[in-house]
């Protein structure tokens, strides 16, 4: 290895533009891929175990969403502290980080593994409402899933690490690995052997556990920059702080995701709507729509914080202005872009995923509605994104959870009263606009307090 570890370092040299596209292109691939996935598991699921077991999964949403929570409390804190460390030259620091990540991440799992049987079993029972056979199956789900979490956890901070050193080639690899022994095992124990949920839950479990494998044998045998021993696993927490700082707007996001989407369901029950049952329906494929909208967004905003935050740990600020402008274009052209696509498509997309013209006529009534600011969320979101790539984790925090749990969730309450049931469904337009103004007021006090341009830019020039 070089004596100059800047030297070798891809997010510092070359075309600013395709270094975006060759980051960002394989995480969207993979992301798609993923989502993808989700559609072919839930179609295993219906056909070959019956309608009971995609409900009682889907009761398990939020419990499954607060492990996701939980890990991007550690990785997503750890993604922005190694690139800056990479970024800088300083290797010792980047591997010391990568080993306190994956112990915290430990200590985190067996925390969730005790509060789970402690009252596990008691808390599905009740979100099930003491159906028997709803909650032994989510039971047999969400309880594989927590018991093998420091799999799934310590498996996105080897992402992570591979993501922030540039190799890209590899995280695709293995990220498609684990999707495609997900498939394979998933119909084996499905379909083959009859594991029903378990199954589901177990085929998920061997997939990442084989790409773990696979990828601790990469970082030993490669040419990576955080090469790490046994002997190097030594407790330490000089950046636990700094990891849950940093990771917590990314984890409350994902917690917020699940009290929203609580927050309208039950704001469609008390508000008692004419067609409950194709409302909800049409809401459950608007959410699958936005996911995969989502996705490829996600992978610009991950891409754009591995190659901000080495840039800004490298002090080449020029580059990393570079960057933050791109950013913001693209996003504001995708979402752009795909919130009139879908406007002009509403009527088809129902159909696409059922054959009922009352689900098609609700989702085609409610695609304006919750697409109303789209293009605001891409830039913003990248907004935020810079402020947890350069380790401002306040003003990171303040941007990504004011959406949720400042406006969004009362407003979901709100609304529907001075409005109608179209107030649940504008409760999410409202509160992006907000963030606006939110957005706008913190960038011109970063302006006039510290001279950045824009209140991003750096100072110079």
């Amino acid at each position: 290895m070089s004596e100059n570890p800047q030297i070798q370092n891809k997010y510092l040299i070359g075309s600013l533009p395709k270094l975006f596209f060759a980051t960002a292109a394989p995480i969207i691939f993979i992301m798609l891929v993923n989502g993808t996935f989700t559609l072919v598991d839930a179609y295993f699921l219906g056909e070959f175990v019956g309608a009971d077991a995609l409900t009682a999964v889907t009761l398990m949403f939020p419990a499954f969403m607060i492990i996701v929570a939980l890990s991007s409390l550690v990785s997503g804190g750890f993604s922005s502290v190694v690139a800056r460390l990479l970024g800088s030259g300083d290797l010792p620091a980047a591997k010391r980080s990568f080993v306190e990540a994956i112990f915290l991440s430990l200590i985190i799992c067996a925390a969730l593994i005790i509060l789970f049987l402690g009252g596990g079993r008691s808390l599905i029972e009740w979100v099930t409402a003491g159906d028997l056979t709803l909650s032994q199956m989510g039971y047999d789900y969400i309880s594989v899933l927590i018991f093998f979490a420091p799999i799934t956890f310590v498996l996105a901070i080897m992402s992570d690490t591979l993501r922030s050193e540039g190799k890209m080639g590899a995280m695709l690899f293995f990220s498609l690995s684990a999707v495609g022994l997900n498939f394979v095992f998933n119909y084996l124990l499905i379909v083959v052997f009859e594991y029903g949920v378990a199954g589901s839950a177990y085929g998920t479990i061997l997939a990442q556990a084989c790409s773990l494998a696979a990828a601790f044998f990469h970082r030993k045998y490669a040419n990576v920059a955080v090469k790490v021993k046994i002997s190097d696993f030594k407790i330490s927490t000089q950046y636990w702080r700094e990891f849950i700082a940093l990771g917590v707007p990314a984890s409350l996001t994902y917690l917020g995701i699940s009290l929203m989407s609580s927050a309208i369901i039950y704001n469609l029950q008390s508000f008692g709507v004419a067609n409950y049952t194709a409302t909800i329906a049409a809401y459950g494929i608007i959410n699958r729509m936005m996911t995969f909208l989502f996705l490829p967004f996600l992978g610009l905003s991950m891409a754009f914080q591995s190659i901000l935050g080495n840039n800004f740990g490298a002090k080449l600020h020029d580059r990393a202005d570079g960057s933050v402008k791109i950013a913001i274009a693209t996003a504001f052209i995708y979402c752009a872009g795909m919130q009139v696509l879908v406007n002009l498509i509403k009527y088809d997309i129902g159909g696409m995923f059922v054959g009922d013209v009352a689900i098609g006529l609700e989702v085609a009534r409610l695609v304006p509605l919750t697409t109303l600011t789209f293009t605001l969320f891409g830039p913003l979101m990248i907004i935020s994104t810079y402020f947890q790539a350069t380790g401002d984790a306040k003003r990171s925090a303040i941007l990504s959870l004011s959406r949720t749990y400042i406006f969004a969730l009362p407003l979901t309450f709100i609304l529907p009263d001075f409005i109608g049931e179209n107030g649940i469904w504008l409760a999410g337009a409202a509160a992006e606009i907000l963030v606006l103004v939110m957005t706008i007021f913190v960038l011109y006090t970063r302006y006039k307090n510290h001279g950045n341009r824009f209140g991003l830019l750096s100072t110079a020039g």
